[in-house]
């Protein structure tokens, strides 16, 4: 799975210069079902750094690998928890071998990060803020562009603070989000004052452009508090308001109605886009449909991430099946589902499970993505772990970025997990450091970098003409080591090639005191 032979580049000048081929990289490659890796030997978060970066990285444990899962998309999280060091947190891009790709710290916690389309231009989308309210936000949304700048930071409209749940685009350039309101209730019903303060779930439909509200939808007017599953224990005052209710995902559809997954009523609710009104619930108190499996389509908990599929007709998401790590309620696992509906009969009916070889229980986030080849990726939220399945629920590919022994405690999670496409083309230069005779090299974001070429000049402003390449290097992970012995010196510079050689950008020049060496089938170059 983790090749590290080099090919030779298109370059007719590279191809005479075949003796100085280097194939060392400085990465570590992942761990293999390492039992050590999931007993914390190496700790709940496994990293590692670099020479040319101050990046830290994950050290992921691969359980199981399929080449079914190479689809050329990159798997998106957001690493962040008790045992994840600041200087590690933030949106990451890893590949399918599990090397970094990309990296970016400073937004403080981070959520949610996926690709999505705005104005024919792809962006990388995530939440950042402060997320110590509990089991929710106050931040705000990102746009970066392929050059990895941001482009855009959004709030929520009517001066609320955005969450961190959901920010997703729609066909009409607009954005869902979600809002949590402080909002006074009569709650009385369950025991509490008639002037009662909730946590009420918002949601919000956005002009990107210029933050104008287009559409508004408030839980608590269409929903009876006791119809939660949520306790409202010594909640419910207006400094303790209560959730009682929990939005996590949103989605519209052709006919601008919306799909809305609530965690504490264990329903997914279709709501009317004119007047709001409820058009159906699925699951919890007030569900309307007649399950067809036995209640297997119907009795999923806490649940996230609702998504239409097949033409309206099929809803994927992932159960939690519990609240909290540990409680008698518990299901036996989470799970990724599928449930196929019909809104004229009124039947829903599970269609497949995505369970853990392991049986994974995660009580809170998570992620149920179906991808373009019909794979399954499942993310579990508060348990460092994603796993892809095939469409019929077999294993294919599984990985932990924290040991299972940090699992339930909230020590490394990642709110999702997901896969997508994109090209990086950073707006940065590659970045190089020499240590011990040695070059290495990465290029933050790049996606397009097939090999490294270490290129040298007897002038330090020489002109483009004047360099000569020396080494060749694939790369195959994020920072690549490529010894130096053999360099002429006294100027060197890395280019960053693409699969076709052509070269796509260098380091700044440095100099290098290297030996020089010619051979005698190559004649060398003169700058």
């Amino acid at each position: 799975m983790f090749s590290r032979l080099h090919l030779l580049p298109n370059s007719i000048l590279l191809s005479f210069l075949l003796q100085n081929i280097a194939h060392v990289l400085a990465d570590l490659s992942p761990y293999f079902s390492d039992k050590k890796f999931d007993n914390g030997e190496y700790g709940s978060y496994p990293m590692q750094t670099f020479h040319s970066s101050d990046i830290v990285a994950p050290r992921i444990n691969i359980l199981s690998s399929s080449s079914r899962c190479d689809d050329g998309s990159y798997i998106l999280i957001t690493p962040r928890g008790h045992r994840v060091p600041d200087e590690a947190r933030g949106p990451m891009i890893l590949d399918h071998r599990g090397d970094l790709v990309w990296a970016v710290t400073g937004y403080e916690q981070t959520y949610d990060l996926m690709v999505q389309e705005y104005a024919g231009q792809q962006y990388l989308t995530f939440w950042g803020g402060n997320d110590a309210i509990g089991g929710h936000g106050a931040g705000h949304y990102y746009m970066i562009d392929s050059t990895y700048k941001q482009t855009s930071k959004v709030g929520a409209a009517s001066g609320m603070a955005a969450d961190l749940h959901e920010f997703r685009f729609t066909d009409e350039g607009t954005a869902l989000i979600t809002v949590y309101d402080v909002h006074q209730v009569d709650l009385t019903s369950v025991g509490k004052s008639k002037d009662g303060y909730v946590w009420d779930s918002v949601v919000q439909e956005i002009n990107i452009y210029n933050g104008e509200l287009l559409f508004q939808w408030r839980a608590s007017d269409h929903y009876n508090v006791v119809d939660s599953f949520h306790d409202v224990g010594d909640e419910g005052a207006q400094d303790t308001p209560w959730d009682f209710f929990h939005i996590n995902s949103i989605e519209k559809d052709p006919w601008g109605n919306y799909l809305v997954s609530s965690r504490y009523m264990h329903t997914i609710t279709y709501i009317n886009g004119t007047s709001g009104s409820i058009i159906w619930r699925l699951g919890g108190k007030r569900n309307d449909f007649k399950d067809l499996s036995n209640g297997r389509a119907t009795d999923f908990t806490f649940q996230h991430d609702a998504r239409w599929h097949h033409n309206y007709t099929v809803i994927s998401l992932f159960d939690n099946g519990a609240q909290y790590p540990s409680h008698d309620e518990n299901a036996p696992y989470s799970r990724g589902m599928k449930i196929a509906i019909d809104d004229e009969k009124m039947t829903a009916r599970l269609v497949t499970e995505y369970i853990n070889p392991e049986k994974l229980l995660s009580s809170s986030q998570g992620s149920t993505q179906v991808l373009p080849n019909g794979n399954v990726l499942v993310g579990y939220g508060y348990n460092g772990a994603f796993t892809e399945y095939a469409a019929n629920g077999d294993t294919l590919c599984d990985a932990h970025f924290g040991s299972a022994k940090s699992f339930h405690t909230g020590e490394v999670q990642s709110y999702r997990a997901m896969k997508f496409n994109w090209t990086g083309r950073p707006n940065t230069r590659p970045s190089m450091a020499i240590l011990d005779g040695s070059a290495y090299v990465s290029w933050n974001g790049a996606t397009e970098v097939h090999q490294w070429v270490v290129d040298n000049c007897d002038y330090e402003d020489g002109e483009e003409e004047s360099w000569r390449p020396v080494i060749n290097a694939k790369k195959n992970g994020f920072e690549t080591m490529i010894p130096l012995s053999k360099a002429l010196g006294p100027y060197i510079r890395i280019a960053a090639l693409d699969k076709a050689g052509r070269t796509i950008s260098t380091t700044e020049t440095v100099p290098f005191d290297g030996v020089r060496i010619f051979q005698s089938d190559v004649a060398p170059l003169l700058c």
